[in-house]
C-alpha cells in the first residue's frame, strides 16, 4: 500500500535554504502519494499539519526550521502519525538530535518504518498552553531569539553568536521564583534553560546530558552572570562544558513553575513572558529516524 505523506514547506526558512531543497526533497516523496502545502504567514504549518492528520496522513514531512517544526508538533502531539523532520531552518536544532539528516536517508527510513516516539515539553502560561520539541528558554536567550526573528535569517551557529554579541549590552538579569519537587527557590538569574533536545542556536551544546525519551526535562540555571561573564563564557556554551561552572545549577524534573519578569522562548520563537509552568508528556511525539543517545547504546 502507498504511503500517504503530506509535506509543509516554509520556503522562507533558513535564508531561503527551504526553497532551494524542496525539489530535492519533493522528488525523494514523488513516489509515495504525496501532498504539499507552502506557507505563507505564522501559524500556517499548524492549520496544514492538523488537515493532514484528519485526512489521514501517516506522515507528516516539515521543510523548514524548529519554528515551522513546532507549529505542526501542536497538530501531530499525541497522534498516531510521523514526522518527518528536514532540516532547512536557521538552526534545525531538533533534527541534530538524530542519527541521520540527509534528505537521501528519507526513503528508506520510510520503507522501513524506522521511527521513535519522544517526549515533548510543554509550557503553560497567560499565553496559553503549547509543545516544545527541543528547548524553553526564558531571560538572555530569549532575548537573543527574538532579535534574531526580528532580523533576515541565515543558516548556521555563526548568525546566533553573532546575534548575543548584539544583544548582550542590553543584558540584564532577573529576579525569579523556581519551583519544583527537585529545587526550590527564589534567585537572580541571567538565562534559565528548560531542554527536552541537546542543542540550540545552530549546535550549540545548550543541554549536553539531556534526552528525548528520558521523561525529564532538564534544567540550567545561570546565575550571577554580566556582560564581560557571559561574553567569556561562549566557548563553554558552545560545547556544553558552561554547566560545570560553579553559578550553574542543573536539575532534571517532570515538571516544574518559575515566576518572574522575563521574555520565554519555545524552540526559537517568542512565547510572552513569565510567569509560566513547564512540565513534561512521555512519548508524545512519533519521529522518522533514530536518536543518537541509541546509536551510541547499540555500539
Amino acid at each position: 500500500m502507498t504511503r500517504k505523506i503530506h509535506a509543509i514547506i516554509n520556503p522562507n526558512a533558513g535564508g531561503g535554504y527551504a526553497s532551494n531543497i524542496w525539489p530535492h526533497v519533493k522528488s525523494i516523496l514523488s513516489e509515495y502519494d504525496l501532498t504539499y502545502s507552502i506557507t505563507q504567514k505564522h501559524g500556517d504549518a499548524e492549520t496544514f499539519a492538523s488537515d493532514a492528520v484528519d485526512q489521514g496522513n501517516e506522515f507528516i514531512a516539515v521543510v523548514g526550521g524548529d519554528g515551522t517544526l513546532n507549529e505542526a508538533v501542536q497538530a501531530c502531539a499525541g497522534k498516531d502519525v510521523t514526522i518527518i523532520p528536514v532540516s532547512a531552518g536557521t538552526g534545525s536544532d531538533f533534527v541534530r538530535n538524530f542519527s541521520s539528516r540527509r534528505e537521501e536517508s528519507i526513503k528508506d527510513m520510510i520503507d522501513r518504518n524506522i521511527s521513535v516516539r519522544v517526549d515533548l515539553g510543554v509550557v503553560e502560561s497567560q499565553t496559553g498552553k503549547r509543545y516544545f520539541a527541543n528547548i524553553a528558554e526564558a531571560g538572555f536567550g530569549a532575548e537573543v531569539m527574538k532579535r534574531m526573528n526580528a532580523h533576515k535569517k541565515k543558516r548556521g551557529g555563526s548568525s546566533f553568536t553573532m546575534t548575543i554579541m548584539m544583544e548582550i549590552i542590553n543584558f540584564n538579569q532577573f529576579e525569579c521564583s523556581i519551583s519544583s519537587a527537585e529545587f526550590n527557590e527564589s534567585i537572580k538569574a541571567s538565562e534559565i534553560i528548560i531542554a527536552n533536545g541537546l542543542y540550540f542556536g545552530g549546535g550549540i551544546k545548550a543541554a549536553p546530558d539531556a534526552s528525548l525519551n528520558d521523561g525529564l526535562l532538564t534544567v540550567h540555571i545561570i546565575k550571577n552572570a554580566g556582560r564581560a561573564k557571559l561574553l567569556m563564557s561562549l566557548r563553554k556554551l558552545k560545547n556544553g562544558s558552561y554547566i560545570k561552572d560553579k553559578d550553574v545549577i542543573s536539575f532534571n524534573t517532570k515538571d516544574l513553575k518559575i515566576s518572574g519578569e522575563a521574555m520565554v522562548e519555545i524552540d526559537g520563537e517568542d512565547y510572552g513572558n513569565l510567569p509560566g509552568r513547564f512540565f513534561i508528556e512521555k512519548k508524545s511525539l512519533k519521529v522518522l529516524g533514530i536518536l543518537e543517545s541509541d546509536i551510541e547504546t547499540m555500539v
